[in-house]
């Protein structure tokens, strides 16, 4: 091998990781945008505020991963992210419950009102037979 093909070699090889971790920062910004979406759509679908101050906090987090980001630490970006994701499980969880009990307090209502039309119907039944027993009495 010449001199200038070994060169060449030892800097393609110093070369290698500077590229990786190129791709790496690239890797990690997709995954923050992809998250930050994704906490616009938890937003959205939040339409009871229930979980407003979990979206916030994950807000926060992606902000401060960005800039982790910037400053080349990638390992604590990719903890960050983690948190996130895990952070984004619990909000949808929690989206989810609020929605059924939601459901329930409406089905709810709706037998309160149920059972209270059956008790003035049982009340006017027991009415007319009272009142009917009168009438046969006097016939």
């Amino acid at each position: 091998m010449t001199r200038y093909a070994t060169m060449f070699l030892f800097l393609a090889f110093l070369a290698v990781p500077v590229m990786a971790r190129a791709g790496e920062a690239d890797d990690l910004q997709r995954q923050i945008d992809y998250l930050k979406q994704t906490t616009t759509d938890l937003e959205r679908q939040d339409d009871q505020k229930s979980v407003a101050s979990d979206i916030m906090m994950m807000r926060a987090w992606l902000d401060n991963g960005w800039t982790l980001r910037s400053q080349e630490k990638y390992d604590e970006v990719r903890i960050i992210l983690d948190r996130c994701e895990a952070q984004a499980n619990m909000v949808r969880q929690r989206l989810t419950a609020a929605k059924l009990s939601a459901q329930a307090a409406v089905k709810e209502d709706e037998v309160k009102r149920a059972r209270g039309q059956l008790s003035r119907t049982k009340k006017a039944l027991e009415n007319a037979k009272i009142q009917k027993a009168r009438l046969e009495g006097k016939v």
